[in-house]
């Protein structure tokens, strides 16, 4: 009663700890009991993922930084009598940097650090040192060789704090001990678990906790090492789930499909679904490191199932720490990667990597790792690097590292403002010998204007990619390039001014140039037609031709003429541009890409295919696009054209076509359908659709969605 009429504060700690089947808490936190109290509690961040919006003030705690690692340390060596100079170079030393920053694993770190021999160069190696240094003392107490102690008092104890994970709980039942192999009073006296007595209104009862969470967790981690290979995969398979479904009642369609690759939530990577998680994943992948067998079957099961491979060219800055950089972190455990697992990583390495405003540094170490393979090389890898650049000195010390990774192709770099600009070219030295010769570069809000003098790019700069900058800022860019050889030049929804254009002319006079992107809303861009003519190696083409004059339309056409183009990419094209196509679909044997966009087209309202089509048969293409709605005409022109699709029907028998497709096309890891139906397909077609895409989720990165036309559409 008092309860009810009072404002009371309720101070809950540890909420990780005692959230499994806690109603009253659960009530508490919801409002749904107690409305009139003030709740302030503290958690590990991924356990209170669902209920974060309760709270109407959220504060976090953040890793340690240089100072407040140095104050730590100097607390601990008062308390425990050491000089504190002894722990000079444990702070100076960069690979246990992030370590560091923890403050219980600094704590270890320091009382490790005295002893003689003791080698730590990750978090794994942290804690199998406390475990070796605990496994002696309690051998030395209970009077016991360490090898039995292992067998007959450790593996028990591995198995429980195994069990309390997996089921979420942090409280030993006394019941639980006494059923050990060993009994109850031998792991007591190991040292990793206290007391924790739970007070009712009818008694006492006595359990017991682990030290600290991440015990728990490396304990577990032990356990899943000795674990049986199967047993190790099926814990892997249901901790890396590949999709998930979201019903948004917002989004355009009604059902999407997706692999998570990110969580929508305002996460860090700490509080990511997987976090609780990784933790262990980390430890496993450091215990396994004398087990190359072993390690490398784990390792493949996760790159496998977090898309490790998987390439996406969206720009996902908004979004947090991408869920293929799982690998990453946990390589960052071993001392030395064996050389099954090089081949394993170099076999599924991307060729685009992203990393977003919360990247940890473990990710960018990694990848800083996997680029350094010997067999790397061959290797192009696009790397996006956002909003990380002055995040702290290990992030800078690494950018410095990975401009010199020579399988690194592009970079991608998407700087806050134009002081973190400054100290990104200075750290990647873009252009300089031996080191990174691409880059992509994309405005942001907080850019300003751009002073010549700090764009400063060595002279083997070979390729530029600007993204949405304005007038001035993309002349100075230009002007900063114009003497560079590029191979490669992308102007992208970028203003151009007349002195703009004449240093675009300039850049194209250069005979080196091999890929061109022109692309401005949808400025006709057939100015510049007759300089790519030019070009004899014009490898790939994107670029906006809205409207074009009979003599822009002739440089066009000899431009397909010369069978140079692997790729071309047309964006508002106008009907001149596919008419001069299909005339030239026979001398275009090269070409293996043919994208046709428009970015403002309505899907059930689009032109008819007719004069894209004829002649296409011609080409061996990869990809295609046409954002062109399939309707009967089309479909029949397209059947025609596409010899190895003679029987495309819009009818129930297609569902069974496509399933045919996607299953003959081996190396396909990435499918999207995007589908507008009508009654002409039954719901028992939709749900064997579904069912089948479903079951290929283990395989590919699977988007799809369906909606209906509206009333009155043609089907």
């Amino acid at each position: 009663e008092l309860l009810k009429t009072v404002a009371v504060l309720f101070l809950i700690d540890a909420y990780d700890e005692g959230c499994v089947d806690n109603s009253h808490l659960d009530q508490l936190i919801e409002k749904k009991h107690l409305r009139k109290s003030s709740l302030l509690l503290t958690s590990r961040r991924h356990f209170l993922r669902h209920k974060l919006n309760y709270f109407n003030c959220r504060l976090s705690l953040e890793e340690y930084d240089k100072t407040q690692q140095l104050n730590h340390v100097k607390k601990l060596a008062e308390h425990e009598k050491i000089p504190v100079n002894q722990f000079d170079l444990l702070l100076e030393n960069i690979e246990i940097s992030g370590i560091c920053s923890n403050p219980l694993y600094l704590t270890l770190l320091c009382l490790l650090h005295t002893e003689e021999g003791c080698s730590i160069d990750s978090r794994t190696d942290l804690f199998c040192a406390m475990h070796e240094f605990i496994l002696l003392k309690a051998s030395g107490r209970m009077n016991v060789t360490q090898e039995d102690m292992e067998q007959q008092v450790m593996r028990p104890l591995y198995k429980l704090a195994f069990d309390a994970y997996q089921k979420n709980e942090y409280l030993i039942q006394e019941h639980d001990l006494q059923n050990t192999f060993c009994g109850m009073d031998p792991i007591i006296q190991v040292g990793y678990l206290i007391k924790h007595i739970t007070v009712s209104r009818l008694q006492a009862k006595l359990q017991h906790c682990f030290t600290h969470t991440t015990v728990m967790e490396f304990l577990a981690a032990k356990h899943l090492s000795l674990m049986a290979e199967h047993g190790r995969q099926v814990w892997l398979q249901n901790v890396y789930k590949q999709t998930n479904e979201i019903d948004d009642s917002d989004a355009p369609f009604t059902r999407v499909s997706f692999p998570i690759l990110w969580n929508k939530s305002t996460e860090t990577e700490e509080n990511s679904r997987y976090a609780q998680d990784e933790t262990v994943a980390a430890f496993v992948f450091g215990l396994l490191e004398t087990d190359p067998e072993n390690l490398v079957k784990m390792a493949t099961t996760i790159m496998n199932r977090t898309r490790f491979s998987g390439s996406h060219q969206k720009d996902l800055a908004e979004f947090d720490c991408y869920r293929a950089h799982i690998i990453n972190k946990l390589i960052c455990e071993l001392h030395i990667l064996p050389p099954a697992l090089e081949d394993a990583i170099i076999q599924r390495c991307p060729s685009h990597v992203f990393f977003g405003k919360s990247c940890s540094v473990k990710c960018l170490k990694g990848l800083v790792i996997i680029c350094n393979l010997k067999n790397m090389k061959p290797r192009s890898i696009s790397v996006d690097i956002t909003h990380m650049l002055n995040e702290s000195d290990r992030h800078v010390s690494l950018l410095i590292e990975l401009s010199k990774c020579q399988s690194i192709d592009w970079i991608w770099i998407a700087p806050e403002d134009n002081k973190q600009l400054k100290q990104c070219l200075l750290q990647l030295r873009l252009g300089q010998a031996d080191c990174i010769q691409n880059v992509k570069i994309t405005k942001s809000e907080s850019t300003r204007e751009i002073a010549a003098r700090d764009l400063r790019f060595g002279d083997e700069l070979r390729g530029l990619h600007l993204q949405g900058f304005d007038k001035l800022n993309t002349r100075r860019y230009l002007e900063a390039v114009s003497q560079k050889k590029l191979t490669t030049l992308k102007v992208v929804n970028c203003d151009l001014d007349d002195k703009c254009r004449i240093l675009l002319s300039k850049l194209m006079r250069n005979p080196n140039l091999q890929h061109v992107s022109l692309v401005s809303g949808d400025n006709p861009m057939g100015q510049f037609i007759h300089l790519l003519a030019r070009l004899l190696e014009l490898r790939s083409l994107k670029i906006c031709l809205t409207e074009m004059n009979p003599s822009e339309r002739k440089q066009f056409e000899v431009i397909l003429k010369k069978n140079t183009l692997q790729e071309l990419n047309l964006r508002h094209c106008g009907f001149y541009v596919h008419q001069i196509l299909s005339n030239n679909y026979s001398n275009m044997t090269s070409l293996r890409e043919l994208r046709i966009v428009d970015p403002d087209y309505i899907p059930y309202n689009s032109r008819p295919m007719d004069p894209i089509l004829p002649g296409i048969q011609h080409l061996n293409l990869r990809a295609i696009t046409l954002p062109l709605c399939l309707r009967d005409d089309d479909l029949i022109a397209l059947s025609n054209a596409m010899s190895s699709w003679p029987n495309l029907q819009i009818q129930e028998s297609s569902v069974y076509d496509l399933c045919k497709m996607v299953d003959s096309l081996d190396q396909l890891n990435a499918f999207s359908l995007w589908y507008r139906y009508d009654n002409t397909l039954t719901k028992d077609g939709i749900d064997k659709l579904e069912a089948y895409l479903m079951q290929k989720q283990d395989e590919m990165i699977l988007m799809y969605g369906s909606t209906r036309l509206p009333d009155g559409e043609d089907k």
